[in-house]
């Protein structure tokens, strides 16, 4: 049934030259194994695989999913066209594997997963964990000794980080 919404705002899509939310061949979905309310519930549109949001209720992650697709419009200068399917695009890790040993150890006693059981790329940051918090950067401080420097706290720049401060 989403497929053929999908193909339905496709094919009014070429009636306009802009496209607005509504729009968009909307997907809801409750996730019953939230352990935040705040990711209670999804929304995300039906063959756009990467624009997702959550939220304590439908209305809230449908509300959410209208600010992603606000800040993709600003920022990006092709909008997908309504229920086209819009491939994933992975963000580059070289950064990460070049430091891949530092990678390891960090997310082993940093974050408390193993970095081989997730992607993560040169733009992962501690926002993405919910560890931008005082108590991980004391944390982070207090295993390799640096305190990260940029407040986006990118994994990347902080390897680096602590790269050089073992090299140097």
């Amino acid at each position: 049934m989403n497929q053929l919404k999908a193909k339905i705002k496709y094919l009014k899509s070429f009636l306009k030259s802009e496209w607005d939310f509504n729009d968009y061949p909307l997907e809801t979905w409750k996730n019953p194994n939230a352990e935040q309310n705040d990711l209670e519930y999804g929304a995300k549109f039906t063959n756009w695989w990467s624009l997702v949001a959550h939220g304590e209720s439908e209305n809230k992650a449908v509300e959410n999913l209208k600010k992603h697709l606000a800040d993709f419009k600003k920022n990006n200068t092709e909008i997908p066209r309504p229920g086209a399917n819009v491939p994933i695009e992975y963000i580059e890790s070289d950064r990460i594997e070049k430091n891949e040993h530092i990678a390891v150890e960090f997310f082993d006693k940093i974050i408390g997963i193993n970095f081989y059981d997730c992607f993560i790329s040169d733009l992962s940051s501690l926002h993405d964990f919910d560890l931008a918090d005082e108590q991980t950067l004391e944390k982070i401080e207090s295993e390799f000794g640096i305190v990260p420097k940029d407040k986006d706290y990118f994994l990347s720049d902080i390897f680096e980080q602590i790269n050089k401060k073992a090299s140097g």
